[in-house]
C-alpha cells in the first residue's frame, strides 16, 4: 500500500484523532473538556457538540456525564452518542409542531451556559485579585524586613 494512498492517509488521520481523543486532549470552542478515556475511542469534538447541544439535559446533568466518561465502557459511550443523535432528530421534529416551547428550552440551555461562563469569569477575577493582594503583601513584608 502506497503511503500517498488517500485511504491510508484517511485511516492514519482517524487513528491519530482517536489516539488524541483517548488522552483527553483539549477541544477548542466547547464549554466542557473531556477527561482522558484510555478505555474508549470516540470523537471528542463530536461528542461535545452532541452533549452541549442537548436540550433535555441541564448543565448539572451534562457535567455529570463528562465526569463519568473515564468510568464508562465503549458500549455505554456508543449508546450515549446514539441517544444524543436521536434526541437531536426528535427535537427537530417537535420543533415543527411546538416551535415556541422548543425555542424556550433552547434559550434556557443557552442561558445556563452564559451563566456558567460568567461564574467562571468571576471566579478567575477573584483568584487574580487574591494573587495580586498576596503579591502586594509579600512585597510589603520584604520592604519592612529590609530584604
Amino acid at each position: 500500500m502506497n503511503a500517498q494512498d488517500p485511504q491510508n492517509t484517511q485511516t492514519n488521520t482517524q487513528m491519530g484523532d482517536a489516539n488524541q481523543a483517548q488522552t483527553g486532549a483539549a477541544t477548542s470552542g466547547f464549554h466542557f473538556v473531556i477527561p482522558p478515556h484510555p478505555n474508549t475511542v470516540f470523537n471528542d469534538a463530536e461528542f461535545l457538540a452532541l452533549l452541549e447541544g442537548s436540550i433535555s439535559l441541564s448543565m448539572e446533568e451534562k457535567k455529570r456525564v463528562i465526569e463519568a466518561i473515564p468510568r464508562l465502557g465503549q458500549e455505554q459511550i456508543d449508546e450515549l452518542i446514539k441517544i444524543f443523535n436521536e434526541e437531536k432528530v426528535k427535537f427537530a421534529e417537535l420543533e415543527e409542531q411546538y416551535g415556541d416551547e422548543v425555542a424556550k428550552l433552547k434559550k434556557q440551555r443557552e442561558n445556563e451556559f452564559e451563566l456558567a461562563k460568567k461564574q467562571e469569569e468571576n471566579k478567575a477575577a477573584e483568584e487574580e485579585a487574591a494573587a495580586a493582594e498576596a503579591a502586594e503583601a509579600e512585597a510589603l513584608r520584604k520592604k519592612l524586613l529590609g530584604q
